[in-house]
């Protein structure tokens, strides 16, 4: 019964950090705002969903899937964001009117 109201616990919270994430979004106007706010609430909401999952399933062969994937999303969705934001930086040609950006050639 522990195991249940806990892991509902985890499920609860991931799915409200991804629900206020995604109402939260609206109110930037730019997209790297956007993607900073979407990638940190996609990584934080989807582990602990699948934190909650993984006391849900309790220790079998699931849990060490359910773990795998919870380092694949820690390593690979900021990582993805890091990309999709220097190709914005990139292609964009009216990026300084629009937010500031610190090149790296002048650190």
């Amino acid at each position: 019964m522990l195991r249940l109201i806990l892991s509902a616990i985890f499920i609860f919270a991931g799915v409200n950090v991804i629900i206020t994430a995604l109402v939260g979004n609206f109110r930037f106007n730019y997209v790297l705002n956007r993607m900073q706010v979407g990638a940190t609430a996609d990584t934080m909401g989807a582990i602990l969903v699948l934190i909650g999952l993984v006391i849900k399933a309790g220790w079998s062969m699931i849990s060490l899937k359910l773990f795998i994937m919870i380092i694949f999303f820690w390593v690979a969705s900021p990582v993805s964001a890091h990309f999709l934001a220097r190709t914005e930086i990139i292609s964009n040609e009216n990026i300084m009117q629009e937010c500031e950006v610190v090149r790296h050639d002048s650190i």
